[in-house]
């Protein structure tokens, strides 16, 4: 059995957000490919906010 390189794995595949091509682990956020700062950015943006006038 021959081992797969892993960098090599996700040379293709680009952000569903930014664009940016994905070199190390993609994220998937709502059926959409996303590299690691706009997979948090959608997780944080997707969060249920805080009524602030209790």
């Amino acid at each position: 059995m021959e081992k797969s390189d892993k960098t090599n794995i996700n040379i293709n595949i680009k952000c569903g957000k930014c664009g940016k091509p994905i070199s190390e682990d993609v994220y998937e956020f709502e059926g959409v490919k996303l590299c690691e700062d706009c997979y948090m950015d959608e997780v944080i943006a997707s969060q249920p906010k805080k009524c602030v006038m209790k």
